[in-house]
């Protein structure tokens, strides 16, 4: 049996190992050639009876590309190349969504859940940058979930859901939001405990994992176990379900079981550009290429969009970049596999705010204190 200081310098080792290959792993194939989006219509691969999807992208696209707070509007090109403009998206006919006055920003409950492994990568992690913090820096009650990252959703929704009904006195409305293989957690939280869903406004998916990937077909264990030894953050192997939760044929099988969800809900897809793409996220992009050349590296597009809800837009962002602000200080990884930067306050601040506006729309009272989350 390996002592600790034995395992300690298996995982430096594997890290070190891990580092020096990253940067060389890209192969020599050509990335897929970018799609024509003057030309594109987006597919949903859902079931035929559930596949109504109301689309928002035009007004979402006003909101974010308008003056925000303290942030300038966007110019019409840095609005294009951050928010992708397919062939069927319409002209809004909204005016821009204001973001919330600063007294209603704490009236509701904002619940994010992260995706795969991502407490065993906690040190990659810029934790001052993610999306829950720069939200609680503008004023909302933003918390991030402690979901185990390799426990199947089934375990993962009861972490929420406890994590959620603890406080029994506080009874505002919550806006949950999964991000990748965390949507999924979320979705069968709502589905498992009614308690939830009737104190739960909406539920936004981010890049989530809603049919499952292809990539979670063929994995034999490998990733499990990388991450399990990942020397950058601190796991253990909960379930060890993760991966098993993310095959398309058990996704595709839960949506058709419990599909509606009983919440009003929204997808924000990622569809970048092979440009956009992380050299370390660049093989598994090529191999899902071979179906659909629109992927983030981790999710083919039609795979994000959640039957029955309003779709938010397709965001010029790899699987990572969208939610995940990633730091390579004090690591041997290279600082060039990863391509992080992307405008992530600005898009989480329009998310919540549109969200919020829509809420108000069909109930002018929500997220007042005293007042019921009931649609």
């Amino acid at each position: 049996m390996c002592n600790q200081g034995m395992l300690n310098h298996m995982r430096k080792t594997l890290s070190i190992v891990l580092g020096s290959t990253m940067g060389f792993v890209v192969g020599c194939t050509p990335l897929p050639k970018d799609v024509d989006t003057t030309s594109y219509v987006p597919l949903s691969l859902a079931p035929a009876a559930l596949a109504g999807v109301s689309d928002r992208r035009a007004s979402f696209r006003t909101a974010f590309c308008s003056a925000q707070d303290t942030e300038a509007a966007l110019s019409e090109e840095d609005c294009n190349s951050t928010l992708r403009r397919f062939r069927d998206e319409g002209d809004s006919a909204e005016t821009a969504v204001r973001s919330p006055p600063e007294e209603r920003r704490s009236a509701y409950r904002i619940a994010v859940a992260l995706g795969i492994g991502w407490d065993c990568v906690r040190d990659f992690i810029d934790e001052e940058e993610l999306p829950t913090t720069a939200l609680r820096k503008l004023g909302y009650d933003a918390e991030l979930m402690e979901v185990e990252g390799l426990s199947s959703s089934d375990k993962n929704a009861d972490i929420v859901a406890a994590s959620l009904l603890e406080d029994s006195s506080d009874q505002r409305p919550i806006i949950l939001i999964g991000y990748s293989k965390g949507a999924n957690d979320m979705m069968v939280a709502l589905e498992k405990h009614p308690e939830l869903a009737s104190r739960t406004a909406a539920f936004v998916s981010v890049a989530g994992a809603v049919g499952g990937s292809p990539v979670a077909e063929n994995d034999s264990g490998i990733t499990t176990q990388l991450f399990h030894f990942s020397p950058y953050g601190d796991c253990d192997d909960g379930d060890g379900l993760a991966m098993e939760s993310l095959r398309p044929m058990l996704r595709h099988a839960w949506l058709r079981d419990h599909l509606p969800l009983p919440v009003p809900s929204y997808s924000l897809v990622t569809a970048p550009e092979p440009s956009r793409v992380s050299r370390a996220l660049r093989s598994s992009y090529k191999v899902l290429g071979v179906v659909h050349p629109i992927n983030d590296g981790a999710l083919l597009h039609w795979d994000q969009l959640l039957p029955g809800s309003s779709l938010l837009g397709y965001v010029n962002a790899d699987h990572w970049a969208v939610s995940v602000p990633i730091t390579l200080d004090n690591t041997p990884i290279p600082d060039f596999v990863i391509s992080n930067d992307f405008p992530r306050t600005r898009l989480w601040h329009t998310i919540v705010s549109f969200v919020i506006a829509d809420l108000a729309k069909k109930n002018p009272d929500i997220g007042v204190t005293g007042s019921s989350t009931q649609q």
